[in-house]
């Protein structure tokens, strides 16, 4: 019989005790007669990240089961001081648990499974399914435009299942409008200017300038749009990527920025930080397309494809003050190392070029 309080909660991913797995996993339904005897923990990638820890966890059952899983991943808050303040300022946990247990359960698409957590008021710990087989993008080699499409697919889904859905206003965890990038940059432009302005050219230069005199404008027609459940930091470095054409293609991860907004600025971020723009060429408008069309398969009723392109235009001026950010937080000029500079280079072209080419400068309120 299982208790009714858990065990201690293990203080690491990689420290994870068999009584302690044993409880969630019976808890949930996912084991009934059958027992945990024992655990192996394998830490993965960077096991310290930047709002949290991952291990690999590998139970041994007491017998056979159809249901338990065969292995997990364990997603822990991290025990850096300054990025647990941070993660618990944002409530990075009660986000991304509020998503899984809220919204992914309408959502018809494939998306990571969750087997057990606890938010912890902006801490705490998920048990997932465990996904390592597939490969992580990386935002700097980029998508392939499937990959872009098949992500806003799954996004799209997404979106649909929350469009304009009043409970959203009503989940605590869940704030508006909150994206990393959407603040005062206007300190950081001068010296932007400086070292990109002949790289981005006279109509980029051009343009960010006016996202930055009217940024309040800006945010204030977007918060008049359609509202939905955005992911917030969609990009390259959080998915996974399978095998084409099979289920896992692309997988969506990390909602721990998830935010109630306008939906286009999800498809804004991928495009325009993770799609190279020669790899873009001739398919931009395929793309947005594509995402709209899911979003009206799905449920979506009166969203005209001029007001959606609208809408996509006001979230690429949204999100040109990624490159800002993107490059005050990494110390440019001086960045580093190639690797520093590289991201910052592949955002701030990117984002620039894709506001161009969808001619952004159009929805300029």
């Amino acid at each position: 019989m299982t208790s009714s309080f858990p065990p201690d909660c293990p203080s690491d991913p990689t420290h994870v005790e068999p009584q302690w797995l044993n409880w969630h996993l019976k808890t949930v339904g996912l084991l009934t007669e059958t027992t945990v005897k024992s655990v192996q923990c394998e830490p993965i990638g960077a096991s310290v990240g930047f709002l949290s820890r991952m291990a690999r966890i590998v139970p041994e059952y007491s017998e056979p089961t159809s249901t338990g899983p065969a292995s997990m991943i364990l997603k822990m808050e991290t025990h850096e001081p300054n990025f647990r303040a941070v993660a618990n300022r944002l409530r990075a946990f009660d986000r991304e648990v509020g998503f899984y247990r809220h919204v992914a359960p309408g959502a018809a698409t494939r998306l990571p499974r969750l087997y057990a957590s606890d938010a912890a008021g902006g801490g705490g710990w998920m048990l997932m399914e465990d996904l390592s087989h597939l490969e992580n993008g990386d935002q700097v080699h980029g998508l392939t435009n499937a990959q872009v499409t098949m992500a806003l697919k799954h996004m799209a889904v997404v979106h649909a299942a929350s469009w304009n859905q009043q409970t959203l206003a009503d989940y605590d965890w869940l704030p508006d409008d909150s994206f990393w990038f959407r603040e005062d940059l206007s300190e950081v432009w001068p010296k932007f200017r400086e070292h990109y302005q002949l790289r981005i050219g006279s109509a980029g230069t051009a343009l960010i300038e006016q996202v930055l005199e009217r940024s309040s404008l800006i945010d204030a027609a977007i918060a008049a749009r359609p509202r939905t459940l955005v992911h917030g930091d969609l990009r390259a470095d959080n998915l996974l990527l399978g095998k084409p054409g099979s289920e896992d293609e692309v997988l969506i991860l990390d909602w721990q920025t998830t935010t109630r907004s306008l939906g286009a600025i999800d498809v804004a971020m991928l495009i325009g930080g993770s799609e190279p723009p020669p790899e873009r060429a001739g398919h931009y408008q395929e793309i947005f397309d594509s995402w709209r069309a899911t979003l009206l398969a799905n449920g979506v009723v009166d969203y005209q494809r001029d007001h959606a392109l609208q809408d996509l235009r006001l979230a690429l001026l949204s999100c040109l003050r990624i490159p800002l950010k993107v490059f005050a937080e990494l110390g440019g000029p001086d960045f580093k190392n190639a690797r520093e500079a590289q991201l910052a280079d592949v955002f701030i072209l990117r984002h620039t070029s894709a506001a161009l080419e969808f001619e952004a400068a159009s929805a300029m309120p």
